[in-house]
């Protein structure tokens, strides 16, 4: 009888997980950059291991997209549970030293498209996109730049000049940046004048492909809302659209001032219309300008 209901049991837990989890069973992730999961319903439960992992970081946005990503050097390999809309999948996330970017986006189930803070619309089908054009201006388009400076009612004369001095002044390390695919992307400084603030970033690129500049998205991430994002919308750039391979460029993102407080992160996702793989760089506020920080 024993052996009956156990057969019976799985036979039922087969049938469960076939209604309702898709095919995928494991979720990569790898050091350098974020792991992207679109559901195509509202998350109503994410649970990494038993709910107190220390392993990973996860920030939920817009109720249906995961950005995820280790924060320790080797994390273990455990369970990921996801509920969404009626589904819900049962899915193993594990560490690989390294990893393809392409292995890094999933889609759990299908849906409409869904929208980021900033308000930009973003395609659920596509998450390495998704991530790069949320509230983010083409940074391969100089027109795109000028005409979302111009709706910003931002001068953009007396602006591209002082961007432009701005990124000739290179500061900064190599204490903040990160590497994928052979590009890496490094945190310079930053300033705010104004009520505007400028972002600046030293792409380095190290393969022989050129990296063409795509979509780019800065967001914040604030310590006492650790579950939320924040996309603070590129108004205007200055820089070149395309980096050949083995050159380095210096690049700087415009966008309005937020209140920044000690603890929180500016998240940067850069995106290559070369290859479609896509960067991400965390910078702690720790690093902006003492002036940037308030108590």
């Amino acid at each position: 009888m024993k052996y009956v209901l156990t057969g019976a049991f799985c036979f039922l837990l087969t049938w469960c997980t076939a209604l309702g989890q898709s095919q995928t069973d494991s979720i990569i992730t790898t050091k350098g950059a974020v792991t992207l999961i679109t559901c195509g319903s509202a998350i109503t439960t994410f649970q990494i291991g038993d709910g107190k992992n220390a392993d990973y970081d996860y920030r939920i946005v817009d109720g249906n997209v995961v950005f995820i990503r280790p924060i320790v050097s080797n994390p273990r390999a455990t369970n990921l549970v996801i509920r969404e809309g009626d589904n819900i999948h049962y899915l193993i996330l594990a560490f690989r030293d390294k990893a393809e970017l392409t292995r890094l986006k999933y889609t759990l189930s299908s849906g409409s498209s869904v929208r980021s803070t900033g308000g930009q619309p973003v395609s659920a089908g596509n998450t390495t996109g998704s991530a790069a054009s949320a509230g983010g201006s083409d940074g391969n388009d100089p027109e795109e730049s000028e005409y979302t400076a111009a709706a910003a009612g931002i001068d953009t004369v007396t602006v591209g000049s002082i961007a432009e001095d701005f990124r000739k002044q290179r500061r900064g390390g190599h204490q903040y940046e990160t590497t994928a695919d052979g590009i890496t992307i490094s945190f310079s400084q930053a300033m705010s004048l104004n009520n505007l603030a400028y972002w600046g970033f030293h792409i380095r690129n190290r393969s022989g492909e050129p990296f063409i500049v795509g979509k780019v998205t800065l967001m914040h991430k604030t310590k006492a809302d650790t579950a939320a994002l924040f996309t603070m919308p590129v108004l205007y750039r200055k820089g070149a659209g395309a980096i050949a391979g083995k050159a380095d460029e210096s690049l700087v993102y415009i966008t309005a001032v937020r209140n920044f407080k000690k603890g929180d992160e500016i998240i940067i996702v850069m995106y290559n219309k070369a290859n479609q793989n896509q960067v991400v760089l965390y910078t702690p506020a720790s690093a902006l300008p003492k002036y940037m920080i308030s108590k």
